[in-house]
C-alpha cells in the first residue's frame, strides 16, 4: 500500500445538486458557482440590469451548498427575506431580481 493514499484520505464527492432557472436544468459541478450578468465570468447568465456583474454564488464549503450574496447592489432573496449566505436544502427557492431559482439535489 502506497503511503498516504489510504482509505483514511478519502474525500467524498459532493452531492449532486441541481439548479432550475427558466424551464432549463444546471448541474453544480464547480466549488463555486456564479450567478450574474457579466458575460464570461458567470455560469449562470442573468441578462438583466438589476442584476450585479457577479450577483451571487453557490458555494461548496465543509460539505454543505450555501447560496452567498456576493455584495450586489439588490440582493438574494429567500422567502420574502433578503439573506447574506444560507444553507441550500431540498426544494429551496430563490430570487435574484425578480429571477426565480430553485434548487434540488434529485435528478428527476
Amino acid at each position: 500500500m502506497q503511503h498516504g493514499s489510504g482509505p483514511q484520505n478519502y474525500v467524498p464527492a459532493p452531492p449532486a445538486l441541481f439548479l432550475d432557472y427558466a424551464g432549463k436544468r444546471y448541474a453544480i459541478t464547480v466549488p463555486k458557482f456564479v450567478i450574474g450578468r457579466e458575460r464570461g465570468q458567470c455560469h449562470l447568465l442573468l441578462q438583466d440590469p438589476n442584476v450585479s456583474r457577479q450577483h451571487a454564488a453557490v458555494e461548496f464549503l465543509q460539505g454543505y451548498y450555501y447560496m452567498v450574496d456576493l455584495g450586489s447592489a439588490n440582493g438574494v432573496g429567500y422567502n420574502g427575506h433578503r439573506v447574506r449566505k444560507k444553507q441550500i436544502v431540498e426544494g429551496d427557492k430563490f430570487e435574484i431580481s425578480g429571477h426565480s431559482l430553485t434548487f434540488s439535489f434529485r435528478n428527476v
